[in-house]
């Protein structure tokens, strides 16, 4: 492990990748810890991986929003670029899920509005010249939205966001993404928009209130295939008395066709507040909060010499056998939700577990261009 980059003390390892790895740590002068995104030792000599890191780095310099993970420092050290981000000090969704028997419609719906207003904020921001970026996360799941134990919504995880400046274009036929989070255009190697990040959005709260998977399979291919048909579960089949309003809000997400969906991530967000005026449920980070003490307890505060985190649970460094957490929900709830990213640690994967994370490259199956 390497001990420092630029002008940061690396501290520790917090997640490893194929395209990158993230530290925690120590800014030279300044009493803060940060989050380091290197480019991974074995994809440094790839033009490609450096490219997209690049491209990465361009687009957060020119993003600025309350849910998402700011961006301090891009530079290189010799010839290792690097990002200095936001430490968030929270979990993963995915995580958050693993740790709890359900989070309740409510705080799903507080996340979900959250995540969106972050990303319509990217979907909105225009280049230094006030052209539109165009951008589209392309990536949103459960494990690249993070809640911190105060409340907040990051959306983190920008590595294969497409905008009109990225330097690299992904080649026709050629897809990107997690298989059990992609819009049908995007598991067919289509042009996408920002649509394609609402569609993820309605896969998110599908999960976060059902807490299953919305689009199953036992492999990549027969997950896209459910994708591109629009194969689902209704939420109604999975929790007795669900909300009719919430689930034809997920049902509009989750059109095949994207004419059909909300046009962007705001008019969807428009969608969330009628539905919690309606349904009189509480709203906001106090929501989100109260659910982060149910399950984690008093968790100390920002990263420092008394705790750290350790696989989305925060523990107190003096007493490592005194995890601050409930314990997990059972085997079968974990193992219906997506594995991660490669962005992250990758635990050991629970029986029947094969949802593997899709950064990399792949061909499109021929079938799915005859898909209805």
């Amino acid at each position: 492990m390497p001990t420092r980059i630029g002008q940061f003390e690396l501290v520790r390892l917090l997640a490893q990748g194929g395209m990158a790895d993230i530290y925690l740590a120590r800014q030279d002068g300044l009493d803060r810890h940060v989050a380091v995104k290197i480019l991974a030792a074995a994809r440094a000599g790839d033009p490609e991986s450096r490219t997209l890191f690049r491209d990465e780095a361009r687009v957060l310099e020119m993003l600025s929003h309350g849910n998402l993970a700011s961006v301090y420092q891009v530079a290189c050290d010799g010839q290792m670029p690097y990002l200095a981000m936001e430490f968030v000090h929270g979990v993963d969704l995915r995580v958050l899920m693993q740790a709890t028997h359900g989070i309740g419609a409510p705080a799903a719906v507080a996340i979900v509005r959250a995540a969106a207003a972050g990303l319509d904020h990217a979907h909105r921001r225009c280049d230094l010249d006030g052209k539109p970026l165009h951008l589209v996360h392309r990536d949103v799941s459960l494990s690249n939205i993070m809640v911190t134990h105060d409340g907040n919504v990051k959306v983190v995880d920008f590595g294969i966001a497409r905008t009109a400046l990225s330097v690299h274009t992904t080649n026709p036929g050629i897809v990107r993404g997690k298989a059990a989070y992609m819009s049908p255009e995007q598991a067919l190697g289509e042009p996408v928009d920002l649509r394609t990040d609402v569609f993820a959005l309605g896969i998110v709260l599908y999960e976060l209130t059902t807490g299953r998977r919305c689009f199953d399979g036992n492999s990549d291919f027969e997950r896209m295939l459910s994708v591109v048909r629009g194969e689902y579960l209704s939420p109604a089949a999975c929790v007795p008395g669900y909300s009719p309003a919430l689930a034809k809000i997920i049902a509009c997400c989750l059109a095949t066709d994207p004419d059909r969906r909300y046009a962007s991530a705001a008019a969807l967000i428009d969608a969330l507040d009628q539905l919690v005026r309606t349904e009189g449920w509480m709203h906001g980070s106090t929501v989100i909060a109260a659910l982060m003490r149910q399950v984690y307890g008093d968790v100390p505060g920002p990263l420092g010499e008394t705790a750290e985190v350790t696989g989305g649970s925060i523990v107190d460094a003096r007493d490592e056998s005194q995890p601050v957490m409930m314990e997990p929900a059972p085997t079968v709830v974990a193992r219906r939700l997506a594995k991660g990213t490669c962005s992250e640690p990758r635990p050991e994967p629970a029986i029947g577990d094969d949802d593997e994370p899709t950064r990399g490259r792949r061909s499109v199956p021929k079938m799915f261009r005859y898909a209805a």
